[in-house]
């Protein structure tokens, strides 16, 4: 007689679930370490499942137009008196803070275009100039070299960074940094700087960390270098930044897709203004939901299969084909992305369910392997 006690079908859906997640690493860690899978290695390590709701909102909702932020378009100007022109005129319509994402490296042959320059930004309020960090100077946590802005020495400028931290293997652009080691002393950004020359204020204390920036649907408004007295309304107690727009060597791959650089600058500029960035999930929490989500799962995969089991013999065979079954774990699949995509909308909660999912599509095979685990050591007593 088999006297075999069956395990709690809670604890069973729990084991099946912890194979999946085994089997999913083990996946993960073959693609990500062979070296015929190099490509697809860094294809992942430079992708998010955030970028995949980003893409559904352009796609889908009208974007927002900010009251906040506008841009100044420069890209046809070179001319540094041209620059001292636009300058001026824009200070005329007083902005709250004035962004320039221009680097005037060292001097020009027109000495008299640098003077005029330099005695304009002497006479500017609120503003704040970039410059570079280079890269290839980073070492032991600290940057010693910069790509500064030309002024004359004795005038004082408002200065940040204008680097944006990006994957090593990719180009894709979604954080902000705060501030950067600089010989040694925190150094603040661009962004940070102008939104605390707005606010009159710190909003944010000076840490050397990433803030992720929030891509929603955002349309700013862009001034024509030319047109800057008869645009006051969009440049008038706003933050204002001047920059090139259709300069291809300052384009950007972002969540929200190919973007220049001032209007990247725009789009974290209104994030830390807002203090709507994106508030990730941490690690042990994230594996917390995956967990449950793949329990869950199981259950209502189950339930399908005993739901099924119960109806006649016609209905019952169509409701157990593959296909049919296939359809029902896809909307299923999709419902999770619904919910988690739901929380990124409205709370901007950003959970990356790309684990629990892909786990969920290898429960069958997950499944398979527990049943073939207990009958090897399942041996009957009579």
């Amino acid at each position: 007689m088999n006297t075999k006690k069956k395990m709690h079908p809670l604890l069973q859906k729990m084991i099946v679930s912890a194979v999946a997640f085994l089997i999913v690493g083990v996946y993960a860690a073959v693609a990500l370490n062979l070296s015929l899978f190099n490509p697809v290695s860094k294809a992942f390590s430079d992708y998010s499942i955030n970028d995949f709701y980003y893409q559904v909102l352009g796609a889908t909702a009208d974007p927002d137009t900010s009251h906040l932020v506008t841009i100044v378009d420069m890209t046809e100007v070179t001319s540094r008196r041209d620059f001292a022109a636009i300058l001026r005129e824009i200070d005329l319509q007083n902005p709250k803070s004035l962004g320039v994402d221009i680097v005037f490296e060292g001097l020009k042959e027109d000495s008299l275009g640098d003077e005029m320059l330099a005695m304009t930004v002497a006479g500017l309020r609120n503003t704040v100039f970039s410059y570079k960090m280079i890269d290839d100077s980073y070492a032991n946590g600290s940057y010693h070299e910069t790509v500064r802005s030309y002024f004359a020495p004795e005038i004082s400028v408002d200065e940040g960074f204008s680097n944006m931290p990006r994957n090593i293997y990719g180009g894709m652009k979604r954080n902000l940094s705060l501030a950067c080691s600089l010989d040694g002393k925190l150094k603040p950004s661009l962004i940070k700087r102008v939104t605390d020359v707005y606010a009159g204020q710190e909003i944010t204390p000076l840490l050397e960390k990433d803030v992720p920036i929030n891509f929603s649907p955002m349309a700013f408004h862009v001034v024509p270098f030319d047109s800057i007295s008869q645009n006051t309304h969009l440049l008038e107690d706003r933050i204002v930044l001047l920059g090139a727009m259709r300069e291809e060597a300052d384009m950007h791959y972002t969540p929200a897709g190919k973007i220049a650089g001032v209007k990247l600058l725009a789009y974290g500029v209104e994030t830390l203004v807002k203090g709507n960035q994106l508030k990730k999930v941490s690690q042990w929490l994230t594996i917390l939901i995956s967990l449950l989500i793949v329990v869950l799962s199981k259950v209502v995969l189950d339930g399908y299969d005993a739901f099924a089991a119960k109806r006649n013999r016609y209905l019952a065979f169509v409701l157990k084909l593959t296909l049919i079954k296939g359809i029902f774990r896809f909307c299923w699949m999709a419902l999770i992305i619904w919910i988690a995509f739901i929380l990124f909308c409205r709370y901007n909660w950003s959970i990356n369910t790309l684990y629990a999912l892909s786990a969920v599509a290898f429960l069958g095979q997950a499944d398979n392997v527990y049943q073939s685990f207990i009958n090897l050591f399942d041996k009957p007593k009579e």
